[in-house]
């Protein structure tokens, strides 16, 4: 395949342009499901659900960091997730950066990995935190005083791969809080990474602090907080 996959094709189930490359991940995907006769539901950016008659739903998000692969930024992942009714019953998870190989597997209850070894989440000091927060246009304005809690803060542009960074004890947080609901999260783009995290003693909540919950549907977005230590919940969703 040449190097045009920012070539965009159409607009896929989400609503969001489809670029070359989504669509050619995505169809190695479902063919390889095909071929394999492997018994999944399929949710997907592009082709939005595709019942296949199976009782679980394989939650996908073919390219994650769109943006990143297609300029060239080595930070982008496909995200696999088996999951039921919603986002919480997920029972497995895999993401993997796509550029360096990285792969990060959860089963519930059994731990999360990477490349084969156990991950953990690490504890919070002031001193030395990096948070990764959304930022740019659309930001809501309580970013700018979280950002105090940090001592460092990065936008990495993978949702998927940023909070893995949070499962492995690298960064300290993950917070996105955006302001136009069509640039919120969905939950094709954090359901592996979710039970990554939570499996590394992490935790993920929207803006009321509650458990991050989403339904298998693509019209479904929030924002949310994702976290090692439970101090940071409390010192950034304070009112």
């Amino acid at each position: 395949m040449d190097y045009d996959g920012h070539v965009l094709v159409g607009k896929g189930a989400s609503g969001s342009a489809t670029s070359k490359i989504d669509k050619f991940a995505e169809d190695a995907i479902l063919e390889y499901l095909d071929s394999e006769d492997i018994k999944l539901n399929v949710l997907s950016e592009e082709a939005g659900m595709i019942d296949r008659g199976a009782k679980e739903t394989l939650v996908v998000d073919p390219i994650d960091g769109t943006l990143n692969c297609t300029r060239g930024i080595p930070f982008f992942s496909v995200s696999l997730a088996v999951c039921s009714k919603n986002m919480s019953d997920c029972s497995f998870a895999l993401v993997k950066n796509l550029s360096s190989g990285d792969t990060y597997f959860a089963r519930r209850g059994g731990g999360a990995e990477l490349n084969g070894h156990r991950i953990g989440v690490s504890k919070y000091s002031r001193d030395d935190a990096v948070f990764i927060m959304f930022d740019g246009v659309d930001v809501a304005p309580e970013t700018q005083r979280v950002k105090q809690y940090a001592s460092r803060v990065r936008t990495m542009g993978c949702a998927s791969l940023e909070m893995c960074l949070v499962a492995q004890g690298s960064v300290q947080a993950h917070y996105m809080n955006c302001t136009n609901f069509n640039r919120m999260i969905r939950v094709i783009d954090i359901a592996a990474s979710c039970l990554v995290l939570r499996e590394a003693g992490g935790e993920v909540v929207d803006m009321d602090g509650n458990k991050l919950e989403m339904a298998l549907d693509l019209k479904n977005r929030k924002n949310f907080l994702a976290y090692g230590d439970p101090r940071i919940k409390e010192m950034v969703l304070r009112r």
